[in-house]
């Protein structure tokens, strides 16, 4: 029951993207990714981790009052995350999870999934609660605009490493007003110098 998990990094910050912006969160980072998007602003998933128990996972969030946990990679969906949702949910933890899209199944029991489609060509339909799309200064967003989904879909600057790239961010703000369907997401923990 109690498998070891690759992990990163564990912080604690607030939410800086999507429909839970500002909200005060616990980030549990994992280890891999299948993808090597050039414009990945975290390249920590690619390096050294630790392999923890559910138990010392636990043993790390505890200590805050915070009862909200941000899955996130790296791609979290590479392992079947199921049985340590359920363990922290069973902590009253309300768990969010990020991903590409790799494996759902691997993390249903979430309470919340964000979508992050790096392959627009084939943007799966079921699955998650909120699509997130990267999008660059010269980024062709055709694909955004006319995929249909009742989910809310956000655009977010393709950033810097540890800064807002404001041409990015005016192309996503220009866009945002151009098509009113699409909410904007900014990496507010960029703007604000968290992690």
């Amino acid at each position: 029951m109690n498998k070891r998990i690759r992990v990163t990094s564990i912080f604690y910050s607030i939410q800086g993207e999507g429909q839970h912006v500002g909200v005060p969160s616990l980030f549990i980072r994992l280890h891999g990714c299948n993808l090597k998007c050039s414009f990945c602003d975290d390249n920590l998933h690619r390096g050294d981790y630790t392999e923890r128990t559910f138990d010392e996972i636990y043993d790390s969030i505890s200590k805050y009052e915070c009862k909200r946990v941000v899955i996130t990679g790296g791609e979290p969906s590479l392992y079947n995350l199921n049985p340590f949702i359920k363990y922290l949910k069973k902590r009253a933890y309300y768990v969010c999870v990020e991903s590409n899209g790799y494996s759902f199944a691997n993390i249903q029991e979430a309470d919340w999934i964000t979508y992050s489609p790096k392959e627009w060509y084939e943007i799966e339909e079921y699955g998650y609660d909120e699509l997130k799309f990267i999008v660059g200064r010269d980024t062709d967003i055709e694909k955004i605009v006319s995929f249909e989904t009742d989910k809310p879909i956000y655009i977010q600057p393709m950033n810097h490493f540890d800064k807002p790239d404001m041409q990015s961010v005016k192309r996503c703000v220009d866009l945002v007003l151009q098509y009113p369907h699409l909410r904007l997401s900014v990496q507010l923990h960029k703007f604000l110098g968290l992690k």
